[in-house]
């Protein structure tokens, strides 16, 4: 169970205005593709990827490879790789156990609210990731549901849920030039992708850059 202390009150709030929005667009999508509804939920409770579940959503509409999705979800998903070791860092504490329990659950939104300050016990992770699952999985099935009786105008807001969360994660971490010039330097290389359509697993390309251009600040003595 979960503790609503204030901290985790405001987590709680950030992962269901972030989820079922995100959720419920993937669903309505995917019923709009003419994909059916058991796929739709099952790659929901299995894959688990807001990401790879797009990128599937758009392979099925132009024309389903498998070779190409499965390369297409290791890239996407490869920036997880990372994500153990520093909340490993993090939590110094957490045994193995927990490791592998919240690691089927760790996407990026309960990495970075895991990551951010203040720090939460690892069972209030574990919960967060838990409930965040439940989240998704659910609203997937509520877009299912009401494919078809959304207004069209609705599906650019809902996209716009968990981009909204990250920069709010974002913002207060910018503390010094080389960070700043980090994140300015991913959101433009970001944009650029997105303006040129270029595949999904091209933003691999925006972190590279952020992260660079903030290492390279920092040893040319350019800030914190």
């Amino acid at each position: 169970m979960l503790k609503l202390d204030s901290g985790t009150f405001g987590r709680i709030v950030a992962i269901l205005t972030t989820y079922v929005p995100s959720g419920v667009a993937y669903g309505t999508l995917a019923t709009a593709l003419h994909i059916p509804w058991y796929y739709t939920v099952i790659l929901s409770v299995v894959v688990y990827s807001g990401a790879v579940q797009s990128a599937f959503v758009g392979l099925w509409a132009i024309g389903f490879e498998p070779i190409t999705m499965i390369l297409t979800a290791f890239l996407l998903n490869l920036r997880h790789t990372f994500y153990g070791p520093h909340l490993e860092e993090k939590y110094p504490l957490m045994s193995s156990r927990d490791m592998y329990s919240i690691a089927p659950v760790l996407t990026d939104e309960i990495y970075a609210l895991a990551v951010s300050d203040p720090p939460m016990k690892v069972p209030v992770v574990r919960n967060l990731g838990y409930f965040a699952y439940s989240c998704w999985v659910v609203s997937s099935a509520l877009g299912v549901a009401l494919a078809g009786g959304l207004p069209l105008f609705l599906y650019p807001i809902l996209y716009l849920a968990l981009p909204a969360l990250f920069l709010a994660l974002l913002i207060p971490r910018v503390k010094g030039a080389s960070t700043a010039l980090s994140a300015a330097v991913s959101i433009s290389v970001a944009v650029v992708i997105k303006l040129y359509e270029l595949p999904e697993y091209s933003i691999l390309i925006s972190i590279g850059a952020g992260i660079l251009a903030g290492l390279l600040m920092l040893k040319a003595g350019g800030g914190k």
